[in-house]
């Protein structure tokens, strides 16, 4: 049986890398790919895929809260998170979204095949290269293993400040008043203890919610 993936992916060089790898094993064909969440979620409506093999931290709508809104709307969907990098709570993120598995880019193509048949047959998959720090995190409970603080909106907004958009910018992007995203905003600071652009930047950055080499808005850096 062929399995049908849509590919989603921020770097054009990793969403061709991918294709190529996978062109090469019969069993794979690529239905479609997409360079972030809000495509991916525009291609899942028309697109007969069997995969959904998503980068956490894209610019825009990332690929944690993309799943989300995918199996809100197709719960029989299928999501396979490859990743940059992953710690302990970025894959937790993943799997409470509802992905079925998390490998990174530097495993090799054999570890990408078997989780992609993996996930296709029905299992939960982790790349070999993150079960150590799954054990670490369960032997020191105080490690954040509760859901994250953050709601999905509070997310999205969190996401692009420390992508270097402004109130603005995020405003006319979410569809919301300038004043609901500064609302939002101070929500995210009192949760999360921090004060400033900066400190939510860093969170999200550990948390693996954006990733600032994969560009933004034009905008530097602040709560414009």
């Amino acid at each position: 049986m062929t399995l049908r993936i849509l590919l989603v992916d921020g770097q054009t060089m990793v969403r061709d890398g991918v294709r190529a790898l996978l062109a090469g094993d019969p069993q794979f064909e690529i239905a479609g790919v997409a360079g972030d969440g809000l495509e991916m979620l525009r291609l899942a409506r028309r697109l007969a895929f069997d995969i959904a093999v998503v980068e956490p931290a894209m610019s825009g709508m990332n690929g944690i809260e993309a799943t989300r809104r995918l199996l809100a709307r197709m719960p029989e969907a299928r999501v396979l998170c490859l990743a940059h990098a992953g710690s302990h709570s970025a894959v937790k993120e993943a799997f409470d979204a509802g992905a079925r598995g998390y490998v990174l880019k530097r495993d090799s193509l054999e570890v990408l095949l078997a989780a992609l048949r993996g996930v296709a047959g029905g299992r939960m998959v982790l790349s070999p290269g993150l079960e150590a720090v799954f054990i670490d995190a369960y032997r020191n409970r105080d490690v954040g293993l509760g859901p994250s603080p953050l709601t999905g909106r509070e997310r999205e907004v969190t996401q692009l400040y420390a992508e270097g958009w402004s109130t603005r910018q995020i405003a006319a992007r979410l569809h919301i008043s300038e004043k609901t995203v500064a609302t939002h905003r101070e929500h995210v600071f009192a949760k999360l203890g921090v004060m400033g652009i900066a400190g939510l930047t860093r969170y999200a950055l550990r948390e693996g919610i954006s990733r600032l080499d994969e560009g933004g808005a034009d905008g530097a850096y602040g709560a414009r």
